[in-house]
């Protein structure tokens, strides 16, 4: 399995803590998030991409062994095209992470082994489970297919899912005219199960605050950090 991390963007919310590096290499508790999710990832992956955009050049020396692409035009999409483009260059299953989820390593493993057991050219995608409208949402059918995505109400989307490698070519052709879009509209559109995850092993960290969430539920960081 190959995994790739979206990890293209600013983090401008994040305020002083991305003024010259992506959200995926600030700071958290004396390592990057990119660090710990390649720690998770370490066992249960053979090889990881990892897709940057802003402040790429900043960052080329910390990325380890990794494959590394680089969008120079980064501001002009959203992360289906950062996804896209890494697709062109794997022929293997897919576990695709947002550079900005900090997630434990049961997740990945419970994650890995549903996928194979599936059997069949199926995609899974992790939610927290609960309908809820605050963040982006996967909604399913009563085979835990899922039917729709976007800002809806729905189980969350928690920026992890593994893509079948019998769907990739057609994924990438499909992602061409969804380039400004959010990559999990790749899920609606070919067969793919939702996955339940437990939302205490999971922090998507989007705003300042959510530091201390992550510290609080993986205990990361010291008392001084989480009060930056």
């Amino acid at each position: 399995m190959h995994a790739v991390i979206l990890a293209a963007g600013e983090g401008s919310r994040m305020g002083p803590r991305t003024e010259d590096v992506p959200k995926a290499f600030m700071d958290l508790g004396g390592r990057t998030l990119f660090e710990r999710q390649r720690s998770v990832l370490a066992e249960y992956v053979d090889e990881v991409t990892v897709v940057l955009g802003y402040a790429a050049e900043n960052v080329r020396e910390d990325v380890g062994a990794a494959n590394v692409i680089v969008i120079p035009d980064w501001e002009e999409y959203d992360n289906a095209e950062s996804l896209r483009r890494a697709l062109g260059e794997i022929e293997d299953d897919i576990l695709v992470l947002n550079g900005d989820v900090v997630i434990t390593e049961s997740v990945i493993e419970g994650l890995i082994r549903r996928f194979g057991r599936f059997g069949r050219t199926r995609n899974a995608v992790a939610c927290i489970p609960g309908h809820q409208e605050a963040s982006t949402a996967i909604r399913v059918n009563d085979r835990d297919l899922v039917t729709d995505y976007g800002m809806i109400r729905g189980h969350r989307h928690a920026g992890l899912g593994i893509l079948h490698r019998g769907h990739v070519d057609a994924a990438r052709a499909f992602l061409v005219d969804h380039r400004q879009d959010w990559y999990p509209v790749i899920y609606p559109a070919f067969e793919t199960e939702m996955i339940p995850i437990d939302a205490g092993n999971h922090v998507e960290i989007n705003r300042p605050p959510d530091v201390i969430a992550a510290q609080q539920k993986f205990d990361r960081m010291t008392p001084d950090e989480a009060d930056a």
